[in-house]
Formats: structure tokens, sequence, C-alpha cells
């Protein structure tokens, strides 16, 4: 069973990602380009969380 830790960490990335999509979504991409290399990070590392 994941620790309180690992959850919260797994929800601020979830967070995360989630609210970049809507502002990458929202913004133009000149505006919202600093947030894609963390966007991508983050789903990866979600992505191995979940395996």
């Amino acid at each position: 069973m994941a620790t309180r830790f690992e959850v919260l960490s797994v929800l601020v990335a979830l967070e995360f990602v989630v609210m970049s999509a809507v502002v990458l979504l929202l913004l133009p991409l000149e505006v919202a380009a600093p947030l894609v290399p963390l966007v991508l990070v983050f789903s990866v590392a979600l992505l191995v969380s979940r395996s």
C-alpha cells in the first residue's frame, strides 16, 4: 500500500498536469511553452508510478 507521501506526490503531479493542459489549451503556445517540458516530465512520472 502506498504511503501518504506517495499519494500526495502523485496528486500534486496530477494537478500540475491537468492545470498545465488547461493553460496550454487556453493560451498561445508562445506564452505556455515553458510548461511543456515539465508536463512531459510529470506525465512520465505519473505513468511510471501507475506501473
